[in-house]
């Protein structure tokens, strides 16, 4: 997940706590700790590692190894440069944020190593979006909502100027939406997220009880709203996979793994992925249709040239971080190409894949260039002499 989502996330449990386990500096604390593993990401910024991303970030700053060695040191931090003293809830405070970003994580089908430096398995439970915007809103809206109603003077203008800007994130966020699914922008979504939030913002005033309620009270429905969003994306998660093994016994495929994996927006649209010794079967589909849905199939190439592609180091480490990769092959001119993706990432309706690694070899099987060909052109390939 996101380091603000997650930030916004460690804020809201932090508030919701009672004052006695919070402290006086408990949300800040809390705050501060969920989003240090992400801090992982700063080596690749200055080393030209091509696949560091992939072997550094979610290892093990987001393992449980990593909490017993990073809680004490964050909890000293926390004691020694703010009001709190009190060393053992700083503690206590610093594994719950910590656990609390590795759980977000897990959450998300991309990956992590959760038992780093014993295990390098990425592990994943596919029940959230990697960038999901409802999530998201679920651990920020309590926040604004609590902000809203905090001073009865400006509580009006404060909530026309949130709910003008939310509308506003709310369309780009269809937007996006739309163009990764390949469909239209949804117009009646777009309105009916739009009332939702003017609902949100409104409802705290009836009878006046929104400026009767401190920010704890706001967060603490926020949490509960989280619980059950969350247990609706594991119950919608559940009833996909059931969809996958029924395509996989129609078929009776010989499957190596297979998962839906959260499309963005919605809790109710997934896709279906199987791999399959010749390739992978994608499909995308809501649970809440009533037809089973539809896959396609995506064959692996098999040939002299993939051989000696899947031979190299960084296509080992790309397969070791991929789920349901496909290898293709194409010639031009007297060059021989080599493309890996992982169909995690394909978009719906798009006909370009993408999070490809690009292997070029001679007609003699010599690697000539090999890289991501979207990157930079410093990092993207390298010529071996």
């Amino acid at each position: 997940m996101d380091p603000l989502t997650t930030g916004f996330g460690g804020a809201l449990l932090a508030k919701a706590l009672p004052d006695n386990y919070r402290g006086p500096s408990g949300v800040m604390a809390v705050t501060v700790a969920s989003v240090v593993p992400d801090l992982d990401i700063l080596p690749g910024f200055f080393n030209n590692d091509l696949m560091g991303g992939f072997t550094s970030h979610r290892a093990f700053t987001h393992s449980l190894a990593g909490v017993v060695v990073m809680a004490p040191l964050l909890a000293l931090a926390f004691w020694r440069f703010s009001r709190d003293k009190n060393y053992p809830r700083l503690l206590t405070l610093s594994v719950f944020a910590l656990l609390w970003h590795i759980f977000t994580d897990l959450a998300t089908s991309w990956g992590t190593m959760v038992f780093h430096p014993f295990s390098r398995d990425r592990l994943a439970w596919d029940l959230l979006f990697i960038i999901d915007f409802t999530f998201t809103a679920v651990l920020l809206l309590p926040h604004l909502v609590a902000w809203t109603y905090r001073d009865p003077r400006r509580a009006l203008r404060r909530g026309v100027l949130l709910w003008a800007i939310l509308t506003a994130l709310a369309a780009l966020a269809n937007s996006l939406v739309s163009t990764f699914l390949g469909v239209a922008f949804h117009w009646g979504l777009f309105a009916l997220l739009s009332a939702v939030l003017a609902a949100l913002f409104l409802a705290p005033a009836f009878k006046g009880w929104g400026f009767r309620q401190d920010r704890a009270a706001f967060c603490r429905i926020g949490v509960a709203a989280l619980v059950i969003y969350l247990a609706t994306c594991a119950v919608s998660h559940f009833l996909a996979v059931q969809q996958v093994k029924e395509f996989v016994r129609e078929k009776n495929l010989a499957v190596e793994a297979l998962a839906a994996l959260p499309q963005p927006l919605s809790p109710f649209r997934w896709s279906g992925l199987v791999l399959t010794p010749e390739g992978v079967y994608q499909g995308w589909f809501n649970v809440l249709d009533s037809g089973p849905p539809a896959f396609q199939f995506f064959p692996s190439a098999r040939n002299d040239y993939v051989a000696r592609a899947q031979k190299l180091p960084e296509v080992q480490t790309y397969l070791w971080f991929t789920r349901f990769p496909v290898a293709r092959y194409r010639t031009d001119g007297d060059r021989h190409i080599v493309e890996y993706t992982d169909l995690r990432f394909r978009a719906r309706g798009s006909r370009a894949p993408s999070f490809t690694f690009r292997v070029t070899l001679n007609g003699n099987g010599d690697v000539l260039t090999r890289g991501f060909p979207d990157a930079d052109s410093s990092n993207s390939s390298s010529a071996l002499e």
